[in-house]
């Protein structure tokens, strides 16, 4: 196996190859997550989301292909959701007090939460690979940026790279692949003591998303608040779970069903993953150390 670690994302991100016939195939990883990083984060100004929310509303912007894909695909999930998973909630992260990288303990005073808006936010060209603004809320892709990165990176390595099998690990996104013989076998972390193991999934291909409110938390005033977002209400998801892992067969709809874990009581999760994700199971850890798990829209525990 040959073998990748980088920083990037505020992540450490792990990538794993057997039989690569592309020599140079490491560079490109490296500057694949590296302009994610650059381009897509919103704490850099003058990047590509940054000149994407500041266009202003009735206005079309060309973009880079990526980009334009992974917004387009976000927004499918929005409308999927009924807007319960929702790209556009930068200037409500930031009125969380989500406003600076992690680490951090306490968020700087925060303005009033802008309650998200429910119109159809953009119109999407793929002829001229451009987008058309139908808002003035702005562009957070946040964790389904890592995920697209990490599905993007893998299909890559899988196609390009001449890969039999592999895995691409980006801190809880993760994607494996291999040629029917070879198995991953992953492990789930406990919430409460990252270095124990509570479960371990068995699979061959797929993709592996697991979401949890207690890393990414902060104070803001007296409430404790966490990055889990109602893209309706635009504040934090108020649930007793405290970390959800879903399987699906990539990583962005993992990513999508991760964070509909925290969204919704169990009676319409499981109703919502039957519609949505219908391959998809997921397992989940409750505030009192409860886990639950569901496979194909089916309960199992």
């Amino acid at each position: 196996m040959d073998e990748l670690s980088l920083e990037a994302m505020n992540t450490t991100f792990f990538v794993s190859v057997c039989c690569s016939t592309k020599q140079k195939w490491k560079t490109e990883i490296v500057n694949w997550f590296h302009y994610i990083e650059t381009e897509w984060s919103r704490f850099l100004s003058g990047n590509e989301l940054y000149q994407f929310n500041e266009t202003r509303k009735g206005n079309w912007i060309k973009v880079s292909p990526s980009f334009f894909l992974c917004l387009q695909i976000a927004e499918k999930y929005r409308r999927k959701t009924k807007g319960l998973f929702n790209p556009t909630l930068s200037l409500q992260m930031e009125a969380n007090g989500y406003n600076k990288s992690f680490p951090f303990n306490l968020a700087e005073k925060s303005p009033h939460i802008l309650v998200p808006q429910e119109e159809e936010p953009f119109l999407f060209d793929v002829k001229n690979c451009s987008i058309y603004k139908q808002t003035d809320q702005k562009v957070d892709l946040g964790g389904i940026a890592k995920g697209y990165a990490v599905e993007t990176a893998a299909r890559w390595l899988e196609k390009n790279g001449n890969c039999s099998y592999g895995i691409v690990d980006g801190g809880g996104d993760m994607k494996v692949w291999s040629d029917g013989e070879k198995e991953w076998t992953i492990g789930i972390a406990d919430p409460f003591n990252v270095e124990k193991e509570i479960a371990q999934i068995t699979i061959k291909n797929g993709a592996i998303a697991t979401s949890n409110r207690v890393y990414r938390s902060w104070f803001d005033g007296n409430s404790k608040k966490h990055h889990i977002l109602n893209g309706k209400t635009g504040k934090p998801a108020e649930t007793n779970v405290i970390q959800a892992t879903v399987i699906s067969e990539d990583c962005l709809s993992a990513e999508v069903g991760a964070k509909l874990c925290f969204l919704l009581p169990s009676e319409k999760l499981q109703h919502q993953f039957t519609e949505i994700f219908p391959q998809a199971g997921f397992f989940i850890v409750n505030e009192d150390g409860e886990r639950r798990t569901l496979r194909g829209g089916v309960s199992v525990d």
